[in-house]
């Protein structure tokens, strides 16, 4: 037809009646992939090339078992926008070579354990927008190389921790819009490669969770508003992540919240505007981060904060911190580390307590040819047995306060 498009004069012309996904299409129209020959269960029409299948749009209720027979080198399948309700066992049985596993915007309600046990080396699986209530134990145990799981817009009103517990790969998680009053202890805590999760609108607003817990996962960054449904968290828990900043953004609508743990991360600065929105904070907790020094007005915006935890941080204790060190000093009962807050730097104040040391102590030293160190020692031309000391403030070159000091050098001659 194609190398005698001049002799065909049908009006109108000829169009596609089978297969159903190329119903009246012009078959002059199409390209060579489109015209191919399926050995599938009769009551699938999928859309099929080298190494993809895609049943897309269609009226199709069930693929039985047997439906991707003989495809070993399949490695996409997406399954969306149909009228299936339910997957049996042994569906995806030797799929052997499968990465991507779409089951987007159909009625499944849900997953039987044993489903996805052949999915070796799956990676990808999508099954948002469905209408999942319940995913039996075990269902995911066998994805051990699985990346991304999508499970978002369903109607899974619990999970349980064991769940996803063999996902020990998975970098991305998304579970919002769902109906789960509650996220259980631990639930990532054995997701050691997680780097995203998608909780917006996880919650509706009505429900009365008061706890959760995001600990122990690689995050870095949340979106704004991730926890704006839950109006009556009191208690969260970020603590054993990668957040090197954070952002009042990170908060919003957690007016109630009065617990936040931020203990174990990388946290390198602070300040006040970092926590405007939560008026209700009353526990805080910045243990083991990067912290050298703080803004004194970096709690500022905490009007109820009466128990702080900042030790293990890597206090350096010169002027910079003088403004955070007077805060610390007016606000001691509120601060409840165990160990308590010591200097890291400078190494003369190694290991001593930040609230124990003296202004004078918190000193900037400058080396510039116009200054003089702290502490200068020399010896007197004239007299060998004497040591010369001139100790100065910082930041003067005045030496007025010279002192001389007579000592016995008898058994230290290689020093003089």
């Amino acid at each position: 037809m194609k190398n005698n498009k001049g002799k065909i004069k049908s009006k109108p012309p000829e169009v596609c009646e089978l297969p159903k996904n190329l119903l009246n299409q012009l078959i002059i129209s199409l390209t060579e992939e489109q015209l191919i020959c399926l050995t599938t269960s009769p009551t699938t029409t999928p859309l099929l090339t080298s190494t993809k299948i895609e049943f897309l749009g269609t009226s199709t209720h069930s693929v039985e078992v047997g439906a991707f027979e003989g495809l070993p080198n399949i490695t996409i399948i997406e399954i969306s926008g149909t009228n299936v309700t339910s997957l049996p066992v042994g569906v995806f049985k030797d799929l052997n070579n499968l990465l991507k596993l779409v089951l987007k915007s159909n009625k499944i309600h849900s997953l039987e354990n044993g489903l996805f046990d052949y999915l070796k080396k799956l990676q990808v699986l999508h099954l948002h927008m469905n209408k999942i209530s319940t995913i039996e134990e075990g269902t995911f145990d066998n994805l051990e190389e699985l990346l991304s799981l999508h499970l978002a817009k369903n109607n899974l009103s619990s999970v349980s921790t064991s769940l996803f517990s063999n996902l020990k790969s998975l970098k991305m998680f998304r579970l919002y819009e769902n109906q789960l009053t509650a996220l259980p202890d631990g639930i990532f805590d054995n997701l050691p490669d997680l780097e995203e999760i998608a909780l917006q609108y996880l919650f509706v607003e009505t429900l009365k969770i008061t706890e959760l817990s995001l600990s122990h996962n690689n995050l870095t960054h949340l979106p704004t508003g991730v926890f704006s449904p839950l109006k009556k968290l009191k208690k969260l828990d970020l603590s054993s992540n990668q957040f090197s900043i954070i952002s009042a953004n990170f908060f919003e609508g957690l007016e109630k919240l009065t617990d936040l743990n931020l203990q174990n991360n990388s946290i390198e600065s602070l300040k006040q505007e970092d926590f405007k929105k939560l008026k209700s904070l009353s526990t805080l907790k910045l243990g083991n981060n990067k912290l050298q020094s703080l803004p004194g007005d970096v709690f500022d915006s905490l009007p109820k904060l009466s128990k702080l935890y900042l030790n293990e941080n890597p206090w350096k204790c010169d002027c910079n911190l003088l403004p955070f060190y007077e805060w610390m000093k007016n606000n001691k009962g509120k601060i409840k580390s165990k160990p308590p807050e010591v200097c890291e730097l400078p190494k003369n104040l190694l290991n001593q307590l930040i609230i124990s040391l003296t202004e004078e102590q918190l000193i900037c030293l400058t080396t510039s040819p116009t200054t003089t160190p702290l502490l200068t020692i020399g010896v007197k031309h004239d007299d060998p047995k004497s040591i010369l000391c001139a100790s100065v403030k910082a930041r003067t070159s005045d030496l007025s306060n010279k002192v001389v000091y007579t000592v016995n050098v008898k058994n230290m001659p290689n020093y003089f």
